[in-house]
């Protein structure tokens, strides 16, 4: 375990490092700025807009990780052969995944909790600007489950980036299959919805069918983590649903960090 906290921390240091972390942060803190002062264009939903904007401001610098610097980390080890010089130390290959998905992990909570907190001073600022009756409906509840559930679906994401650098040499192909995956994921959910809806004159073939579903099982349903809107209207889902969501997340990480763990193991990585 402290050799995993090491790779953690190690990994966790070297994103820092990364100068793209701070130009999406501040981009993410620019948008957060504009949204107190676009929103006065919307009188009716200021802390709406103020929540929309903020919340997507964070989602994109959590998206930051997993698509930039969790792939450079992992596939830059491999291709300028830096792992040969981990696993030459009393290190495990499955310690050394385990390892660089913590500090992945840790990277993506630093950026979110920054981004969270000035998420609060623009609402914060905005009760300043604007008249507190168009905050009535407004709860920080509602957002902290929000950016939660925002955070475990890019762990989630994060731990298909581990499992695709495990499987490919390529940080290209690795990019490409995560983008993949998130477009899959966030989209799923509306291409079975809209499957499912019968229309006179349209029919769909019964192998599509059965290729959605194989590929909603198969892939993640990253959409079911975006409580955006619950959360811009003050609402909250029961906690039944965000319990089954909590476990689906924790469950299928856990699940692609062990089939990443396994090929891992058995890649030639000479």
């Amino acid at each position: 375990m402290r050799i995993c906290f090491a790779i953690a921390f190690l990994s966790f240091k070297e994103g820092l490092r990364q100068r793209l972390l701070y130009g999406v942060m501040i981009f993410s803190l620019l948008i957060m700025v504009m949204s107190v002062l676009v929103s006065g264009l919307f009188m009716r939903d200021i802390s709406k807009i103020i929540l929309d904007f903020c919340l997507s401001a964070i989602n994109i610098g959590g998206l930051l990780v997993p698509f930039f610097l969790a792939i450079d980390l992992l596939s830059k080890d491999i291709e300028r052969k830096t792992v040969f010089v981990i696993l030459a130390r009393p290190v495990s290959r499955a310690q050394y995944i385990i390892g660089k998905f913590s500090g992945i992990v840790l990277l993506t909570s630093i950026v979110m909790s920054v981004l969270a907190c000035s998420t609060l001073i623009s609402v914060w600022c905005g009760k300043l600007l604007y008249p507190s009756h168009f905050f009535e409906n407004f709860s920080v509840f509602p957002v902290i489950v929000a950016i939660f559930y925002s955070w475990l679906g890019i762990v989630v994401l994060n731990a298909l980036v581990v499992l695709w650098c495990a499987i490919t040499t390529s940080s290209f192909l690795a990019t490409l299959l995560t983008l993949f995956t998130y477009l899959i994921g966030q989209s799923i959910d509306d291409v079975v919805r809209f499957l499912s809806i019968k229309t006179p004159g349209v029919s769909f073939s019964e192998s599509l069918r059965w290729t959605i579903r194989g590929i909603k099982y198969l892939f993640p349903n990253l959409s079911v983590f975006d409580l955006k809107l619950q959360a811009a209207h003050g609402l909250i889902l029961p906690a039944d649903e965000l319990s089954f969501i909590f476990l689906y997340g924790v469950a299928y990480s856990s699940a692609v960090l062990a089939l990443a763990v396994i090929i891992f193991l058995r890649r030639d990585l000479a």
